[in-house]
């Protein structure tokens, strides 16, 4: 397969054999993404949907226990995070400090090792994978509700006990319902949604929103990009990963200093 420029320098041809004789196929260039600085309303749809399309993968990939695209999407997480709010992120440094740990400091088999310790699957279906601070929001809900059953006057020796106990007792109330045909639906009847599917459908018809109309402002979010990304200083983003994962590992030599002075005691 040959791939030359055309004559008019405007199209990329690409010679493909197709039974013994070439075929030629004309495919256009790139284009460059136009700067719209006059339409705020098309540059915040588009960086809206950008930023949610990372998030909506990041879903996908826990719930897939995908570890290697895990590793990618913290890396474009950095950046995202910045230009969403400021060189203070939280989100951004906790991004910087599980890649400095698990590709750099950790070996391969430990660095697997704390990347799958981020999914639970309770129930070990395959594509049913949740992250593992959400398992933990679900255990301590389990041991809030044992523990108020013991009423007002419970020491705290009960409640270790009981807290303890908590899954197997939970466990117990779900087979002795299953088994006398209880059915307890937690799930409220939600509200159909298809009447404001209408009303936002209609509303997005004449808005117009991914279609560039120029002088056409948004007072909320003037003079916004149409990708936050792009806003972020990449030599102050260099800094930025640089000095924290420093710190991390700063943190990481003293707490093992600290542990080996604690095995000399």
């Amino acid at each position: 397969m040959n791939i030359y420029k055309a004559p008019d320098l405007s199209d990329v041809e690409i010679c493909v054999l197709y039974k013994g004789d070439k075929v030629r196929i004309g495919v256009q260039p790139e284009a460059r993404s136009p700067v719209h600085i006059g339409d705020d309303v098309y540059n915040y749809s588009l960086s809206f949907l950008r930023a949610s399309m990372d998030l909506m993968l990041l879903h996908y990939v826990i719930k897939a226990g995908d570890t290697d695209r895990l590793t990618v999407l913290m890396k474009r997480f950095i950046p995202l995070f910045i230009g969403l709010t400021s060189f203070r992120s939280k989100y951004a440094i906790e991004c910087v400090n599980f890649l400095t740990k698990t590709e750099h400091i950790l070996s391969e088999f430990e660095s697997v090792r704390v990347k799958l310790g981020a999914f639970v699957n309770v129930h070990g279906k395959p594509g049913k994978n949740k992250a593992a601070d959400m398992q933990q929001e679900n255990n301590n809900k389990q041991v809030k509700n044992v523990i108020r059953s013991l009423g007002a006057s419970k020491t705290d020796k009960a409640m270790e006990r009981s807290s303890k106990a908590a899954p197997v007792i939970c466990k117990l109330v779900s087979d002795l319902k299953s088994s006398l045909g209880i059915t307890t639906n937690s799930k409220r009847n939600k509200k159909s949604s298809v009447e404001d599917l209408s009303v936002l459908f209609d509303k997005m018809r004449q808005l117009r929103p991914f279609k560039v109309h120029v002088n056409r402002a948004l007072p909320a979010f003037s003079g916004s990009s149409d990708n936050v990304v792009n806003n972020v200083d990449k030599f102050k983003l260099g800094d930025f990963i640089t000095r924290h994962s420093k710190h991390a590992l700063n943190r990481i030599m003293c707490d093992l200093n600290n542990e080996e002075q604690d095995f000399e005691v």
